[in-house]
């Protein structure tokens, strides 16, 4: 199981937002390197590697773009996986 940890960061600028959201491309990409070097180095002891900054930065100019823009990287969450796990956690309540 995975917990991984996805930042949604919107700063105010004088004329507008910098917004940065999660990389889910560069993340797939950075965990599958890291799945084919565990392969072929059978010492590796690490389940889940240090993926580093995996975050695009964007430049909006309005409150709009920046909600387009946090929503469009929200709804690539992997929401399924925790569909299961919330549903066995609050029986258990």
């Amino acid at each position: 199981m995975s917990y991984d940890r996805y930042r949604v960061s919107v700063e105010v600028l004088e004329n507008g937002f910098s917004i940065e959201i999660p990389d889910f491309e560069e993340m797939a990409k950075k965990k599958e390197a890291a799945a084919k070097a565990a392969k072929t180095n059978k010492g590796m002891c690490a389940a889940e590697p240090y993926l580093g900054d995996c975050t695009k930065k964007y430049a909006a100019k309005s409150v709009a773009e920046v909600l387009k823009l946090v929503k469009g990287s929200l709804e690539k969450m992997p929401e399924a996986e925790y569909d299961a796990a919330f549903k066995e956690a609050a029986k258990d309540t």
